[in-house]
């Protein structure tokens, strides 16, 4: 496959994922309301895990069809990392009331990110090799959070007793949400198999097309659900989703795809030799929690930094790839 063709593909791929995530987006968000779900665990679960489908397929293409699991890895770290920092940035912008968040956020979703990515630092750094016990530690991790939203969600539903869900037609929306779960997960796959194409076309490691190009054509899925958010001034749902996508991604985005091929193959051997990348994003996050910690709130002076920081990011990858 030549470099314009891959390219090509890539392109039209993200432009289906763009259109079928705005969608997708908007059933979410109508089933999560109609559930009279509040808004951080809507942004949490039902937003989290619509727009994290994409880095989940590509981490189920990668080691399923490919062999390549560290591209899955590269494609979560990278829309971890873009997730952290492009999403809040533009956020800030967008969003018509001061970006404050929630304590529960901080407290609960912030937390559980924290400590995903922690996980995730010292298995990569320690274990070559990864195999069912890795895999049901992730699983089990993203298990006792959803019990902990679970549990927010009993509370504010015997606090929010009378409240109407609206006019939903869940049956219309459940229906509109699988189709596209299946559009997505065929471009998802054109988009996986161009990428690793191109990396070969150009000479240079799949991880640093996936941590690149790949993590921000699936990550757009979540930055239109948090700008939506962001605009309506919905600031717990727009950063919920943020932290929750990132825990979805790292938990379930590799503990299931891994969990599935050791079952079927066995171990998988982890060749990850960019470490700074997971280190980057660990020292993000300490960041944007920095950020967060005095008073809960963004400025927009500290948005632009997150975006320049993703932005050098950017640039140190693809030195890397170049040299």
């Amino acid at each position: 496959m030549s470099i314009l063709i891959a390219l090509g593909i890539i392109l039209l791929s993200s432009i289906v994922i763009y259109f079928a995530g705005n969608r997708f987006a908007e059933s979410s968000s109508k089933i999560g309301d109609y559930f009279n779900l509040p808004r951080d665990v809507k942004g949490a679960t039902f937003d989290a895990v619509a727009s994290s489908l994409p880095e989940l397929l590509v981490a189920l293409y990668s080691i399923i069809f490919f062999k390549q699991f560290e591209v899955g890895i590269g494609t979560i770290a990278g829309s971890a990392l873009f997730n952290l920092l492009i999403i809040p940035g533009i956020c800030v912008f967008a969003a018509p009331v001061a970006f404050k968040v929630g304590k529960k956020v901080l407290s609960r979703d912030a937390l559980f990110y924290m400590i995903s990515v922690f996980i995730l630092v010292v298995l990569l750094i320690y274990f070559k090799t990864w195999g069912i016990i890795i895999a049901l530690l992730l699983l089990s991790i993203y298990i006792i959070y959803i019990r902990v939203i679970i549990s927010h969600t009993k509370v504010h539903k015997k606090e929010n007793k009378n409240k109407n869900s609206g006019e939903i037609k869940l049956a219309r929306e459940l229906l509109v949400f699988f189709l596209l779960i299946i559009i997505i997960g065929i471009f998802t796959f054109f988009l996986t198999d161009s990428a690793i194409d191109l990396s070969n076309e150009l000479g240079i490691p799949a991880i640093i097309v996936a941590f690149t190009i790949i993590a921000a054509a699936t990550s757009i899925p979540d930055t239109i659900i948090s700008v939506v958010n962001a605009r309506k001034g919905d600031i717990d749902d727009a950063t919920s989703n943020v932290f929750g996508s990132n825990i979805f991604d790292i938990l379930v985005g590799i503990g299931l795809p891994l969990l599935i091929y050791y079952i079927y193959k066995g171990p998988v051997e982890i060749l990850f030799t960019n470490l700074e990348i997971v280190l980057g994003l660990l020292g993000s996050t300490m960041l944007v929690l920095y950020f967060f910690g005095d008073d809960h709130t963004i400025g927009k002076k500290e948005a632009s930094i997150l975006l320049l920081m993703y932005l050098a990011f950017v640039v140190y990858t693809v030195i890397l790839a170049i040299f």
